[in-house]
């Protein structure tokens, strides 16, 4: 097969130990705040536990994961940085919705690190998750809910009414990965972990081949022909 195989970094190690730590602690918030909110709590002693053990110290611990990021997304210019969460190619993300309308029978279009269809609805993950950590700073600052005047019944109420739209993104961004993971030999998943991806190419002259969910030219997803500043 006239064929090579590239192991390309993708994801640089920031991004990486953010994305463990952003998992691990919306996980344990969505958890705890959904058994919180569900009314099953009623022992006082294990309401308090949930709260303070594990609710506030991993907001606390987001809270500081989302400021470095939204940091990086400012003053990086690679894949960390705000215009690479732009939407460049409105094919690329039609063909991605079409991959899940499809349930994945159709082919995926290339590319090199954000998913298409999802740039738009990282940002939009990234300010949620702001706005629910802000709202949690209030519910325990009383300080800080006479700065914006505002009280802790309404703190509570918008803390509240985001949890489940960020548990819908949440498993919906799960579920997409292990799709694209399956169908794709870029290896999805694991890149977040190790930070590199699989890329298919031609051994004569790296054009993009048509017998493979992705194979492109490694120039064109990278743009290494194009400016860096």
């Amino acid at each position: 097969m006239n064929e090579e195989i590239h192991k390309v970094e993708v994801w640089p190690p920031i991004i990486r130990l953010l994305h463990l730590l952003m998992v691990a602690t919306v996980m344990i918030l969505l958890l705890t705040g959904l058994l919180m909110n569900s009314g099953m709590i009623l022992n006082d002693v294990l309401y308090q536990h949930l709260l303070t053990v594990w609710h506030l110290p991993s907001g606390h611990v987001l809270l500081a994961v989302m400021v470095v990021r939204l940091i990086l997304l400012i003053v990086r210019r690679d894949v960390l940085g705000w215009r690479a969460l732009m939407p460049e190619n409105i094919g690329d993300i039609i063909k991605v919705a079409v991959f899940y309308l499809s349930f994945a029978r159709m082919q995926l279009p290339a590319y090199f690190a954000h998913n298409p269809l999802w740039k738009v609805l990282y940002l939009a993950m990234y300010l949620l998750l702001v706005i629910q950590a802000v709202t949690g700073l209030l519910l325990e600052s009383a300080w800080l809910r006479s700065v914006l005047r505002t009280d802790s019944a309404t703190a509570l109420m918008q803390h509240q009414a985001l949890l489940e739209t960020i548990l819908i993104l949440v498993v919906l961004h799960i579920l997409t990965s292990l799709l694209h993971d399956w169908k794709s030999p870029t290896a999805e998943i694991s890149s977040i972990i190790n930070g590199s991806k699989f890329f298919h190419t031609e051994k004569s002259n790296n054009r993009i081949t048509t017998d493979k969910p992705v194979s492109v030219s490694l120039d064109s997803l990278t743009g290494k022909n194009k400016s860096t500043d």
